[in-house]
């Protein structure tokens, strides 16, 4: 198995396209750490058997099952065969998680590599938030030794607008991760990861840093900036923090990491257009400017 640290988390990996993988998490090996805080496989098989267990809920294409013993399993079934594609079993502290994808799957948009990438990135959350954090959907900087994460819909610009500020300050930003930076908390301090699962580019850079605001882009012919009230707040941020349909209680960890970023962490609503004049609206907001 693999050993990394991702997000001061220490987990044993093991991939099934390792090559892929590898060359994802290559910036987080941490082969020194001892005790391990997950262990996350991942196996691929010519079929996949219903699991045996109790059902406890059906979303859509999805089973959530109760195996005993402290373990839960989650599978799929394809919409056209009713075939199992994919199970997802983990323990309900979500320690040890494995997960089996059907070899021969077809989709039309993602191949077995792509399901791999995003059942291990989901995985990575749901563990990460049972022990206090969150992933949050957004394009993340490191600007002056402080963590500016920016979240949107996806296609609205985020990824475009961290450019700006690297083409910007070349050196002085550094993008932290492209699509799902980590926030956790120490001694009541936000504090932002990077991660390797940074969408569909490797914009990621394994540090960490003290979390200085969170920004919401909307797209506009003119730039302006504005604090967010509690209840704008908890809707932009519900919206884009990853919360399991398949779990009510991580769902009510994410519940209260979301208060706790309220109550230690800016949140604004930047409206610009895609210039160097919005990179200077968030600069002089947040900066006091260059």
């Amino acid at each position: 198995m693999k050993k990394i640290t991702i997000a001061n988390l220490n987990i044993e990996l093991s991939a099934a396209d390792k090559q892929f993988l590898q060359a994802r998490f290559k910036n987080y090996e941490n082969l020194n750490f001892n005790k391990k805080d997950m262990i996350l496989k991942t196996t691929i098989m010519d079929n996949i058997l219903v699991p045996q267990g109790k059902i406890i809920d059906r979303v859509n294409l999805c089973t959530i099952m109760d195996l005993g013993e402290n373990k839960r399993c989650r599978y799929i079934e394809d919409r056209e065969n009713g075939q199992i594609v994919s199970v997802i079993c983990y323990n309900k502290d979500y320690s040890e998680v494995e997960i089996k994808l059907l070899k021969d799957r077809k989709h039309q948009v993602f191949d077995l590599t792509d399901f791999e990438y995003i059942y291990t990135g989901a995985a990575f959350a749901d563990r990460l938030t049972e022990i206090g954090g969150v992933v949050l959907h957004g394009s993340s900087i490191a600007y002056q030794g402080k963590g500016v994460i920016f979240s949107a819909n996806s296609g609205v610009g985020k990824s475009t607008h961290t450019g700006l500020w690297k083409e910007r300050f070349k050196d002085q930003v550094t993008i932290v991760n492209d699509d799902k930076p980590a926030i956790r908390f120490y001694d009541n301090v936000p504090y932002m990861f990077g991660t390797p699962w940074s969408g569909k580019t490797d914009l990621n850079t394994n540090i960490c840093v003290p979390l200085k605001a969170i920004v919401f882009i909307q797209r506009s012919e003119s730039n302006s900036i504005e604090m967010l009230n509690v209840r704008e707040s908890i809707f932009n941020l519900t919206a884009q923090i990853f919360r399991p349909y398949y779990d009510t209680e991580i769902g009510e960890k994410t519940l209260d990491m979301i208060d706790k970023i309220i109550k230690t962490v800016p949140i604004y609503r930047l409206n610009c257009s895609i210039s160097q004049e919005a990179v200077t609206t968030v600069l002089n907001e947040l900066y006091g400017g260059e």
